[in-house]
């Protein structure tokens, strides 16, 4: 009888952890999605530290709960296989993406083993597979602090239609003593090594992937040296829907991440909404970080059936969509965009966003009714020049940038910029940050470096002005101009005493903003005199400039054109509609590349949508 009374109460307790962690998922949801605005919209870096932490202690918490879960369903023999056709390239792209943060922040090689030859699509549990092998490398990524990662994946043939899949993770980390092998794989146990309590944890995630595992018909294997590394294995079966060859995914993989070292946005375009969907966070957050400095405007969708519920509520000019997604799966979801009555998004562009890079996939995907399609891991460049291709022309503005493949200009670009460096340095500009911030515009950048000199004194006379009347909402208003205006230009010492003063004056602090002003009016100065005579030096000797042939339209000076340009976005910025509409139309009558044609029509657009904040974004980005 007390067996029985026994068992019951355990059945209740792991029911109820089960209910628990279930329901705990969804505020936690909640506060990660609201903190995640935060982050997208607050302009105050402190806040976004903040935020920063939420996310991460968040994240955490919502991994332990899902732990938990995963546990009691394994407890209380609910856990189930869920098969289906998944793509390898794919998994792996999730994977690595999965990883990736951490170890570029600790500094880790990750050398990737993957067969070439191994059946592209397979048949099985995707989700545990893929739990089980993330489980496995955050945990190599966890434990350690300096070498490499290694994740191996080859195969071998079982029968016409089944293959058996070995998966290999090793580490070059603090390793196992051999006394705790044995306790590694029982739930709640942690090692008693001091180093590896400090990476915190439930204890469950092994014991999670090792039951998992074994459901599959396979077994956990590992082999550790205290103080040199680790290394965990698996092999499972899967069945073959598919035999077209993977091919090197390393090499693609590492392609894609020299696109991303070199980039540089080609274009900017604040009016483009565009709609990107995949069921995987860790990719959505991907493609969002590749377009951030593009301004377009994103939305998500972790399904096809979100993406269909969002396409019915706004309008859209480019859909990007994963293939392969649980339920619904993007073909599926394209053909149901286009069935859809009454839909504003029903003939619009829509992309293959895939890791199905084989051969015939492009005329897969455009059979099935995409417009075109993108391999996993994402090229930045590649996927900038699509959006260029498909977005409507009057919402892209392209930016300027040099030839890159003109080595001799580039050889000759290198040797000015260092001699300017050399300048600069000395009257604290970091000349390579300000050229980055310029998308390497070098005439872009002297126009901007002549401007910074020209409101320095006016800079300095304002915050005195407001400092005197003990006015700190005024103060904290120019000073924080001031440290955008310094950061423009690689002024960083500037930018960062601007930006001290800043967090004190809009917490009020008259006093401390007194003794500290004194300082940053020190740095302007210096800055000031010693920008006079570079300034000064580099236009000895220029010829003067040739008026241009009248094209009926008037001329204009560059310096003339700036102000202009600023004296617009000082009325955006004030939400100013009838003082913009004026300025913009003065602006109209000068005689202008297409360029800038263009981006007063952006601008123009928007001041007619009442969208200042966009407008002003079109105008900051030739300021």
């Amino acid at each position: 009888m007390g067996v029985e009374k026994k068992k019951k109460t355990e059945n209740a307790s792991d029911i109820f952890l089960s209910n628990m962690s279930h329901e705990l998922r969804t505020p936690i949801n909640t506060i990660l999605g609201l903190n995640e605005m935060i982050l997208r919209e607050s302009q105050e870096e402190t806040v976004k530290e903040y935020a920063r932490d939420i996310r991460q202690a968040g994240n955490i918490l919502l991994a332990l709960v899902s732990d938990i879960l995963d546990f009691s369903k394994l407890e209380t023999d609910k856990m189930e296989l869920t098969e289906g056709i998944y793509d390898v390239s794919s998994l792996l792209n999730d994977l690595i993406n999965s990883i990736s943060l951490q170890q570029r922040k600790k500094k880790l090689d990750l050398q990737l083993e993957i067969a070439q030859d191994i059946p592209y699509k397979l048949f099985g549990d995707e989700i545990h597979i893929r739990q089980i092998i993330g489980n496995l490398l955050s945990n190599a990524v966890r434990y350690t602090d300096k070498g490499k990662v290694t994740l191996h994946l080859s195969w071998k043939e079982v029968s016409e239609d089944v293959i058996e899949i070995c998966v290999i993770v090793k580490d070059t980390g603090k390793g196992i003593r051999k006394e705790d092998i044995p306790n590694l794989f029982k739930a709640f146990q942690r090692m008693h090594s001091v180093d590896r309590s400090k990476a915190g944890g439930t204890g469950l995630g092994l014991a999670i992937t090792d039951r998992l595992i074994k459901m599959m018909g396979g077994s956990l294997e590992v082999q550790s040296v205290y103080g040199k590394g680790s290394a965990f294995s698996f092999k499972i079966t899967q069945k073959v829907v598919d035999r077209k060859p993977l091919g090197d995914f390393e090499k693609q993989y590492q392609e894609s991440l020299r696109s991303v070292e070199a980039y540089r946005e080609k274009f900017i375009a604040p009016m483009g909404r565009i709609l990107i969907v995949d069921d995987n966070a860790m990719n959505l957050a991907v493609a969002q970080g590749l377009l951030k400095a593009t301004r377009l405007q994103i939305d998500v969708a972790a399904s096809g059936d979100e993406c269909l519920n969002l396409i019915q509520r706004k309008t859209y000019h480019l859909i990007c969509m994963d293939h392969m997604m649980p339920g619904m799966d993007g073909v599926q979801t394209l053909h149901k965009i286009r069935a859809m009555e009454g839909n504003p998004s029903q003939d619009i562009p829509v992309i293959a966003l895939t890791a199905n890079a084989v051969a015939g996939a492009r005329e897969l995907y455009l059979k099935e009714g995409f417009q075109d399609y993108l391999t996993k891991p994402i090229d930045a460049d590649k996927f900038e020049n699509m959006l260029i291709e498909y977005l409507p022309e009057n919402v892209v503005y392209l930016t300027k940038g040099r030839d890159d493949n003109d080595a001799d200009a580039q050889t000759e670009e290198d040797g000015e910029l260092e001699f300017l460096e050399s300048q600069l340095y000395v009257m604290g500009f970091n000349i390579r940050n300000g050229l980055r911030y310029m998308g390497g515009d070098r005439a872009l950048y002297g126009k901007v470096l002549h401007d910074f000199h020209s409101i320095l004194q006016e800079k300095e006379t304002a915050l005195q002005d407001f400092l005197k009347k003990g006015d700190m909402p005024g103060y904290a208003i120019i000073v924080h101009s001031l440290k955008g205006n310094a950061r423009n230009v690689g002024a960083d010492d500037l930018a960062d005493e601007a930006f001290e003063l800043e967090k004190m004056s809009k917490a009020g602090q008259l006093e401390d903003v007194t003794v500290r002003s004194p300082i940053l009016f020190g740095m302007m100065n210096r800055m000031r005199k010693s920008l006079q005579s570079y300034l000064e030096s580099q236009s000895a000797g220029e010829p003067e400039e040739q008026p241009r042939e009248s094209e009926g339209e008037e001329e204009i000076s560059e310096d003339r054109w700036i102000r202009t340009l600023k004296e617009l976005a000082a009325r955006l910025d004030d939400f100013d509609g009838d003082g913009a509409a004026a300025k913009l139309k003065e602006l109209k009558r000068y005689d202008r590349p297409e360029s800038d044609k263009k981006m007063l029509r952006l601008c123009e657009k928007a001041v007619n949508d009442y969208a200042y904040d966009i407008a002003l974004e079109v105008v900051n980005t030739v300021l």
